[in-house]
C-alpha cells in the first residue's frame, strides 16, 4: 500500500511541477506566439512548496528504483513554486538591489 501512495505523490507532484513550470516560462510564449498582444496576457500563478514536497516525499517509498532520482531532481529543480525558487529570487534581488516598488 505504501508503494501505492508513493506512486500517487510522485504523479501528482510531477503534474504540479510541470504546471508550475508551465505557468512561469511557456504559457506567455505561446500565448504571444498565438498572436495576442502583451496587454493582454494574465500572468498566473502556480502551486507553491507542495510539488517539491510531493516528489520529494515520494522517494521514501520509491528509493529502490534506480532511474527515479534524476528524474525526482530534476522536477524539482524545474518546480519554479518551489523553496528554492524562492529562496533564490530572495537572495537574487538582494544582491542585485532590484526591489519593486510598494505603492507608499
Amino acid at each position: 500500500m505504501s508503494t501505492i501512495l508513493a506512486w500517487a505523490a510522485f504523479v501528482f507532484g510531477a503534474f504540479l511541477c510541470l504546471t508550475n513550470f508551465y505557468l512561469s516560462f511557456v504559457s506567455y510564449p505561446f500565448h504571444r506566439l498565438h498572436g495576442l498582444p502583451k496587454e493582454s496576457y494574465r500572468w498566473n500563478s502556480g502551486i507553491p512548496v507542495f510539488a517539491s514536497l510531493f516528489v520529494g516525499l515520494s522517494l521514501l517509498g520509491l528509493h529502490s528504483l534506480p532511474g527515479l532520482l534524476p528524474i525526482v531532481v530534476g522536477l524539482i529543480l524545474i518546480d519554479t513554486g518551489g523553496l528554492h525558487w524562492c529562496l533564490g529570487m530572495v537572495i537574487y534581488q538582494s544582491l542585485a538591489g532590484t526591489k519593486q516598488k510598494s505603492g507608499y
